[in-house]
C-alpha cells in the first residue's frame, strides 16, 4: 500500500486542548527534507514527511505521465474543469474538530479563488474550480486523533473514500501535520486511499496562527493534481519539473522578502502556493504550474 505524502503545523500552537501537538516545541522553523512528497510541513514539529520521493523517482514519474499524454494523443484538458468534492468531517466524541457547514462552504470558496488566480496579478488562473457534491460527518475517535499512521489512514479511508478518479476527496481531522495529500499517478495502485487530509484548525477561521486562512488545502489540492513544492530538487536545473518557479533549495517559513537560496535567476517564490510560507504569504499559481496540472488531469483523472 502506498502511503501517502505530507504538511506540518506550527507545534507550540494549540487549536484546543484536545488537538495539542504531541511533539517536541522547539524554536525556530524545522522544515522537513522531502523533495516531493505532497505535503506542507509545521514549522518546528521535527516531523518529516512519510513519503519522501527523490529525484530518481520523480523523473520515473515524468516520463510515466508523458507516456500516457503520448497514448491520448496529448492534453485534452476542458477549458474549465469542475471538480466535485465530498468533505469528510472526521470529529471527537466530545465534538472536537467538528467543523460547520459555514467553514466548509468558506474553504471551497478560498479553494475556488487560489486556483482562479484571484489573489495577484501575477498568479494564473488554472481553469480548476471546485464545487462541494457532499458533505459527510463520522464521529470516529480514532480516524479523528489516528490518522497518520498507516493502519489509521487505510481505515479511515477505505470505510468513506467516494467517487473515482476525478472526485476531490477531503477529510479534516487531528492529523499532527497541517495535511497531506496523495499524487495522480498514486491512484491506479491505491484509489481508496486518494485525496487529501488536512488539520481542522487550518480550515478558513481556525485555531493555528499563520495557517489559518484555508490554504493549505489549496497547497494540498495543488499536489492531489500533480504539482511539487517549489522547493523539489533544490537548486537543479529541473528542480520541480515547472519552468517559471525560479529553482529554491530551502523551503520558506513565514514570508521572508527577497529570499534566493539559488544563483540561477529570479529569487525563491515564496509567494507561491507550493511553497510553506504562511497563508497570508502566498498568492500564487504560475502559468507552468497551470500546464502541470492539466497535463496530469489529462494522464490520471479525466
Amino acid at each position: 500500500m502506498t502511503a501517502s505524502a505530507f504538511a506540518v503545523l506550527p507545534a507550540a500552537t494549540v487549536v484546543s486542548a484536545a488537538v495539542a501537538p504531541t511533539h517536541s516545541d522547539v524554536s525556530g522553523v524545522e522544515c522537513a527534507t522531502d523533495e516531493g512528497s505532497a505535503a506542507r510541513v509545521r514549522p518546528g514539529a521535527h516531523e518529516h514527511e512519510r513519503n519522501e520521493l527523490s529525484q530518481k523517482e520523480v523523473l520515473a514519474a515524468e516520463q510515466e505521465m508523458n507516456a500516457r499524454l503520448a497514448a491520448r494523443g496529448g492534453s485534452s484538458v476542458r477549458a474549465v474543469v469542475t471538480i466535485p468534492v465530498v468533505f469528510h468531517v472526521v470529529y471527537a466524541s466530545d465534538g472536537t474538530g467538528n467543523v460547520s457547514s459555514t467553514q466548509i462552504n468558506q474553504q471551497i470558496a478560498e479553494m475556488n479563488q487560489n486556483f482562479a488566480g484571484g489573489e495577484s496579478s501575477q498568479a494564473a488562473n488554472t481553469e480548476f474550480q471546485f464545487t462541494l457534491q457532499a458533505t459527510r460527518r463520522w464521529q470516529n475517535n480514532s480516524w479523528f486523533n489516528d490518522p497518520d499512521s498507516a493502519a489509521g489512514e487505510a481505515a479511515m479511508k477505505t470505510a468513506t473514500h467516494e467517487g473515482d478518479a476525478g472526485v476531490l476527496n477531503i477529510w479534516s481531522t487531528n492529523t499532527s501535520y497541517l495535511g497531506y495529500a496523495t499524487f495522480p499517478s498514486w491512484y491506479a495502485a491505491d484509489p481508496e486511499l486518494d485525496g487529501v487530509v488536512m488539520q481542522y484548525g487550518s480550515m478558513p477561521g481556525g485555531g493555528i496562527v499563520n495557517y489559518n486562512l484555508g490554504k493549505t488545502a489549496s497547497h494540498e489540492t495543488g499536489h492531489w493534481l500533480g504539482l511539487y513544492h517549489t522547493f523539489q530538487g533544490a537548486c537543479s536545473a529541473a528542480n520541480d519539473q515547472v519552468a517559471d518557479t525560479p529553482a529554491q533549495k530551502t523551503a520558506t517559513s513565514g514570508c521572508p522578502a527577497g529570499k534566493n537560496t539559488c544563483p540561477a535567476a529570479g529569487v525563491d517564490p515564496i509567494h507561491n502556493y507550493m511553497d510553506y510560507s504562511y497563508d497570508s504569504c502566498y498568492n500564487q499559481f504560475t502559468q507552468g504550474q497551470k500546464t502541470r496540472m492539466q497535463n496530469q488531469w489529462a494522464a490520471y483523472r479525466a
